[in-house]
């Protein structure tokens, strides 16, 4: 059986990788010091396969057939899609087995995931896994999810969909040692008068709901209150997701770092070490 050996998030900003030098250097040294930690920690535990969930950003789906949940099921998928991003386009290893798996299991659970063959994968998934593998060899299975386009799926969905993807992975034979990582977030407005602007308290209060265990305080928000964030804070449900996961356990904030340059409250935040 599975083990989840490493579970963490991160945000996600394109700007991580396209504007790096843009942030002010201690705030940016933090913030990768931080992703740095959870790369070393995938080495020194064996890692050998990671799922990643993450925002879809109208890259494989549009207003057509926009799916809550999509499970990247490839033997490789493309990314990152964005030229512009500076990370090597490549393509990335997949892991069917476990990706048939979860969709099998999530499908059991009374979950309706959509799935893919063959996903593109822009600067949400792909910004973060190469921070995890800068080598990008690692497994990934993907799953992207809907934080974008009413109607959302409720943000209590979005935990139950973890606890049933973390039973997923535990209940898989064929490995022993995976990743769940949640990508995106925190407070960031996209396309809007606002963008630019970071809503620091809501992120230190989310981040602290996550390290007391206080996820009910989170999980009954309604869409509403998560946008007084602005519209791109909704992509806390992949947090969510890995929160369900794991739990019980509860995270460790390793970086926050409200940064300007990049238009989000940046993030990474352990889940690996506290019961």
């Amino acid at each position: 059986m599975a083990e989840i050996v490493l579970a963490y998030c991160a945000s996600h900003a394109p700007m991580m990788s396209s504007a790096r030098s843009a942030a002010p250097k201690q705030q940016g040294d933090n913030f990768f010091a931080a992703l740095g930690r959870v790369r070393a920690d995938a080495v020194e535990r064996g890692v050998q396969a990671c799922v990643v969930l993450s925002n879809e950003h109208f890259t494989n789906f549009f207003l057509e057939n926009f799916p809550q949940i999509c499970i990247g099921l490839g033997e490789r998928n493309w990314g990152p899609t964005e030229e512009w991003l500076p990370i090597d386009k490549v393509w990335i290893p997949g892991h069917p087995g476990l990706a048939d798996h979860i969709a099998r299991s999530t499908l059991a659970a009374g979950f309706d995931p959509a799935f893919s063959h063959q996903l593109e994968l822009d600067h949400g998934i792909m910004t973060v896994y190469y921070e995890l593998d800068h080598e990008m060899k690692i497994p990934l299975v993907p799953i992207v999810q809907n934080c974008a386009v009413p109607p959302l799926m409720p943000v209590r969905r979005a935990y139950e969909f973890g606890k049933a993807l973390g039973d997923a992975i535990r209940s898989y034979e064929e490995l022993s040692r995976v990743a769940v990582i949640g990508a995106g977030g925190l407070s960031h407005w996209i396309g809007t008068p606002r963008v630019g602007d970071i809503a620091e308290d809501f992120d230190r209060w989310f981040l602290e709901r996550l390290e007391r265990g206080e996820l009910d305080r989170v999980l009954d928000l309604p869409d509403s209150e998560i946008e007084l964030a602005g519209n791109g804070s909704h992509e806390i449900r992949s947090w969510l997701a890995v929160a369900g996961a794991v739990a019980p356990t509860r995270s460790r904030t390793l970086a926050y770092e409200p940064i300007y340059p990049w238009i989000t409250g940046m993030a990474v935040a352990d889940f690996s070490t506290i019961p």
